[in-house]
């Protein structure tokens, strides 16, 4: 077995990644940071001097007790550090484990090793949070700007699309004009993995898009087919959708979060309440897994359960 230098797998491995599997840029910076982390550890384990970019390695020296030596490292710098600040929390940890699962499976592929280190390694149990949502009373009363509230034409829309459609923040933003079809009432979505996805939304939405457009010519100086574009003609950036929509929503909820993806938790979850199908609901929000949307049945489920104590005589 030929000796490779760890940190130029991990660049070709990022390369397979972007390039092949579509993974976006936040994806990526968290795949490399992780294996920049395993790789300080091997330098740590190996006792060798000397930073990462000098390290090389016999990666089938790389077996499942080194990598459950990193899983306890990884567990006791948490204990050390969640006093501070939570570093190596379950989740995080549970993301390392997965990244390195990804990467050796990769490696183990391409017959740089011989064997898959990380293939028996099992991924720490997380505990399941159901998601947060608002309710009708408390969507009606945002979108339909009553008592006093009123959304610029902007956030109207915005706000009015993701309700109706249940898109990710960075889907939205990356919206073009020519994506959508008002007339259809549908928009050609880019998801996770730069898949393509058709997804309809209502006629309030409509509207509310019809309404945006008037005034968005005044500012798209720069003639750019992005849907949603600021007062100076450039491409909404994430974090300004973002306050904006904490904004909006900090006048109509106590939620303690307040984002995007609130909007987003509220569309499926409303969707079940009314008696959609779980797997329409799968393809239209863009989920790999039929397992992900399922967490929205146990929203509804819990809904149903305090309904039953509330009004039930024996409950």
């Amino acid at each position: 077995m030929l000796i490779k230098k760890y940190i130029d797998l991990v660049n070709e491995f990022s390369e397979y990644l972007k390039r092949v599997k579509n993974y976006s840029k936040n994806t990526l910076i968290s795949y490399n940071t992780d294996l920049k982390h395993f790789g300080e550890f091997l330098i740590e384990f190996y006792n060798k001097d000397g930073d990462l970019q000098n390290i090389s390695i016999d990666l089938d020296d790389i077996d499942l007790f080194l990598i459950k030596n990193y899983l306890v490292y990884l567990y006791e710098k948490q204990k050390i550090e969640i006093k501070k600040t939570p570093k190596y929390n379950k989740k995080s940890i549970s993301r390392k484990i997965s990244t390195l699962k990804s990467f050796f499976k990769y490696l183990y592929k391409r017959k740089y090793i011989s064997k898959n280190p990380a293939s028996g390694v099992l991924l720490p149990k997380l505990p399941k949070r159901l998601p947060t949502y608002l309710t009708y009373q408390e969507i009606d009363k945002l979108l339909e700007e009553k008592e006093g509230i009123s959304l610029r034409i902007l956030d109207k829309a915005i706000l009015e699309l993701f309700y109706s459609t249940g898109i990710r923040l960075s889907e939205l933003i990356n919206l073009k004009l020519s994506d959508v079809d008002l007339n259809k009432k549908l928009i050609k979505v880019r998801g996770k993995g730069a898949k393509e996805r058709i997804v309809p939304f209502g006629k309030k939405a409509e509207v509310a898009i019809r309404n945006y457009l008037q005034i968005r010519d005044i500012s798209n100086r720069k003639n750019i087919d992005i849907l949603f574009l600021d007062n100076k003609g450039n491409k909404l950036y994430p974090m300004k959708v973002y306050r904006m929509v904490k904004k909006d929503l900090s006048k109509v909820t106590g939620l303690k979060k307040k984002s995007p993806h609130i909007i987003r938790h509220t569309f499926a979850t409303h969707l079940l309440d009314k008696g959609a199908d779980i797997r329409a609901i799968k393809e239209i929000l863009g989920h790999e897994n039929l397992s992900t949307t399922q967490i929205y049945t146990s929203v509804t489920a819990e809904r149903l359960k305090k309904i039953y104590k509330q009004a039930h005589p024996r409950a």
